[in-house]
């Protein structure tokens, strides 16, 4: 046998089962297997681990840091540098699950579930990426799960989770792949197949194993930025979101007509049997929008009111870095909507808690009697390389947009259940959907709003609340705030006319008036990337290439098959610099 990991030294992040150490540890690789977990107080259990490693040929160490803690993971990265001299690969495990519905999800839940799966991820990373950087050799996998893909009921802390680390790794994949450090993701079917040993899925581990030693390997240099799925012997490449569908404003000022929407969007992008109920109005609707006070919000707002709707602007003013408060904002907003005859409400209230979002709320039933429609726009940028960034900038960004967004969608539930009627709208990013590179607490944060706005429509559509995403496109302090170089490293090799495409604010507001209308009944769990005069439906993950076998794979059949199968065309996001 190939030993395709010979002298490689490779992090566990936490022991979830035995096949994935000993599989690498077959394969050449040195190993430190941190119990987070499973078996963490359990020194009989790990001393005969340690014995089955050894017995196998293998080197082995363990640790036992809780890796949700940022300075415990620096612990364990240099436990193995202490221990075999570097580090050449870290598998991210953390699995830890939650099967909740969001009316019976606690803050705590939320919070422990994040500080598990995704702050754990984070903090690993950050940590390594120095090292591998400097040594201009790495290997990253981090695991995720249908779950996190494709949305799923009482699982959407799970699903947020998981589809941030997908966000997270494909910027992680742009930050370090100049560097020779690649970083991919391991999904697998979490709704059917447990990482437990058990005679059911036996081969899906040995196979999980498998692939994650090839990515591990040399071979695998070129991949990276990748999803794949692991199935039994089926081992998938799953497709970037896409925008699979586009339809282009006829109108002259180059903003759509709620109008114009109405009438196209089922036959162009949607494909629905049922004709959707046409549009009226926002008459007698009670809106929230969070981040109201500024850009996008700002004209969401603004539009929502001039369709009839009752506004509470929620926003407590923050700078661009969060770093200052100023409510001045939020007021100009509401005396302009309400100059214009409308009828709005400021909510001085922050999103990152849970206090603030219930606040809110109570803002709109004190002032309107209900709430029907809720825009969670909130949002700040800490942009950073991955290893440079500290974790004050991480968790600034994760609070207001991954918990901001949880906090008010959870204060507001109860509300829009007892009524039978709701419209959720929440914001996701290319930065996540795409991976940009220097944004990964905001690509981690804006994916794992996709992953968890999927879950709950999956969730609350019996209840007559849809559940949708938006990915906006529009020039904004926010991404004004991005330099040209990182800006100009964004764009293709095309060369685009002038004055054909637009990208101003106010012509993003018109396709979320649409999805809070009745109108938007039949439609949830959708993505739609929002930008000046197009708005396109995006194609979430699914798979485009596989590679199957009846028994369990071995690392170095997938290193020889995989470049004329999955690997053919793969587009590696950022190769390494000459």
């Amino acid at each position: 046998m190939t030993k395709i990991l010979k002298n490689k030294i490779a992090i566990i992040s936490d022991f979830i089962n035995p096949v994935i150490a000993q599989v690498m540890s077959m394969n050449g690789a040195k190993l430190v297997v941190n119990f987070d977990s499973k078996y963490s107080n359990n020194i009989s259990f790990q001393n005969k681990f340690i014995e089955k490693i050894n017995s196998l040929g293998g080197e082995i160490y363990v640790a036992n840091e809780s890796i949700s803690d940022f300075n415990n993971a620096k612990n364990l990265i240099d436990f193995a540098v202490d221990k075999f001299g570097g580090v050449d690969i870290v598998f991210c495990t953390k699995d830890y699950k939650q099967n909740k519905t969001i009316q019976d999800m606690g803050e705590n839940d939320w919070d422990k579930i994040y500080l598990e799966n995704l702050k754990g991820t984070f903090n690993i990373v950050r940590h390594i990426s120095p090292l591998l950087r400097k040594q201009k050799f790495g290997r990253i996998i981090t695991l995720s799960a249908n779950s996190g893909l494709l949305g799923a009921s009482k699982m959407s802390s799970y699903s947020a989770t998981k589809s941030g680390i997908v966000g997270f790794s494909k910027v992680i994949a742009k930050d370090l792949g100049k560097y020779g450090v690649t970083s991919n993701t391991i999904s697998y079917d979490d709704q059917n197949d447990s990482l437990e040993v058990s005679s059911k899925n036996n081969n899906t581990l040995e196979n999980i194993a498998s692939f994650a030693t090839y990515l591990a390997s040399d071979y695998s240099a070129p991949v990276n930025g990748q999803i794949f799925q692991i199935e039994d012997g089926r081992i998938s490449h799953f497709s970037l979101p896409r925008r699979n569908k586009t339809f282009l404003s006829s109108s002259i000022s180059q903003t759509f007509e709620i109008d114009e929407i109405d009438s196209n969007i089922e036959s162009i992008l949607l494909n629905n049997n049922k004709k959707l109920p046409q549009y009226k109005n926002l008459s007698g609707k009670v809106a929230i929008v969070t981040g109201a006070s500024g850009g996008i919000g700002k004209e969401i707002a603004k539009l929502l009111a001039a369709e009839g709707a009752s506004i509470v602007v929620a926003d407590i003013g923050s700078s661009l870095d969060g770093s200052s408060e100023n409510s001045e904002p939020a007021l100009k907003i509401v005396e302009e909507i309400n100059e214009l005859g409308g009828n709005a409400v400021a909510s001085l209230n922050t999103v990152t808690s849970m206090a603030g979002a219930k606040n809110i709320i109570d803002d709109a039933i004190s002032n309107f009697g209900k709430l029907d429609i809720l825009v969670a726009a909130a949002g700040i940028l800490r942009d950073r390389m991955i290893f440079n960034m500290s974790e004050q900038e991480w968790d600034d960004v994760l609070s207001v947009h991954f918990k901001g967004t949880f906090s008010v969608v959870k204060a507001s539930i109860s509300h829009l259940i007892k009524q039978k009627f709701g419209r959720i709208i929440t914001f996701s990013s290319v930065s996540g959907l795409y991976g940009y590179g220097g944004q990964s607490n905001y690509g981690a944060a804006k994916e794992g709003i996709s992953g968890f706005t999927k879950s709950l429509s999956k969730e609350l559509f019996k209840y007559g609340v849809t559940a949708n995403i938006i990915s906006p496109g529009a020039k904004t302090r926010m991404t004004e705030s991005v330099p040209d170089k990182t800006l100009s490293m964004r764009k293709g090799d095309f060369k685009i006319p002038e004055d054909i495409l637009s990208n101003h604010p106010s012509q993003v507001p018109p396709m979320i008036a649409w999805l809070a209308s009745d109108a938007s009944s039949n439609v949830t769990g959708k993505i739609f990337h929002c930008v000046g005069n197009r708005i396109s439906l995006m194609k979430g993950p699914s798979e485009y290439r596989s590679i199957n076998k009846k028994t369990k794979w071995f690392p170095e059949e997938i290193a020889a098959i995989f470049p004329e199968t999955i690997g053919m065309d793969l587009i590696n996001p950022a190769p390494i610099s000459q």
